[in-house]
Order: structure tokens, then C-alpha cells, then sequence
């Protein structure tokens, strides 16, 4: 996934760069909550704690859908940058890009 927000990074014209560090930062927010969840699974378990393997997978794959929804509004939006202008091109989002 991170290789597929550096690609999309490398596509972005400049004066939208800020777009794709903030989809970034996002990522690496993102990636603090899986992190502080796998602490705090780790802790409960030395405490005893046995956690719920059924939770434990929903958190993952929710954790890692909203990567994959963040990725592709970014790649949506790129699209509607680099096609910008083009007579035929059908947009991804009428309210433009540039808004």
C-alpha cells in the first residue's frame, strides 16, 4: 500500500503535492492506532487477558479498508488532475479539483 501512495505521489503535479502528504500523514496515523491496539493487545495478554480472535481480524481488515478507501479517493482525485481539461474525460467529482 505504501508503495502505491508513492506512485500516486510521483503523479501528483506540484502544486497538489500537499494532497498526497496529507493522505500520508493519514497513513501514519493510521498506522499509530494499529500499533498503540497491538501494545495494548500485547499488555492484556501478559495481564491475562486472552483477546478475541473474531475482534482482533475485524480490527485489522477495517484498519486496512480505510487504507485502501484513502487510496482510491487519492487515485480518483489524481485522475481528475492529470485529465483536467480534456473535453472527455467524465470526472470522478463534478465539484472540480481545484475547489
Amino acid at each position: 500500500m505504501e508503495e502505491r501512495l508513492k506512485e500516486l505521489q510521483d503523479r501528483v503535479p506540484e502544486r497538489h503535492k500537499d494532497l498526497a502528504k496529507y493522505t500520508e500523514h493519514v497513513f501514519e496515523a493510521v498506522n499509530k492506532v494499529i500499533n498503540e491496539h497491538r501494545r495494548v493487545t500485547a499488555l492484556n495478554a501478559t495481564a491475562g487477558i486472552k483477546p478475541d480472535g473474531e475482534e482482533e481480524r475485524n480490527f485489522y481488515r477495517h484498519m486496512n479498508q480505510l487504507k485502501q478507501i484513502m487510496l482510491a479517493e487519492l487515485e480518483k482525485t489524481v485522475e481528475d488532475i492529470e485529465h483536467k481539461g480534456y473535453k472527455n474525460w467524465e470526472k470522478h467529482y463534478e465539484d472540480g479539483v481545484d475547489k
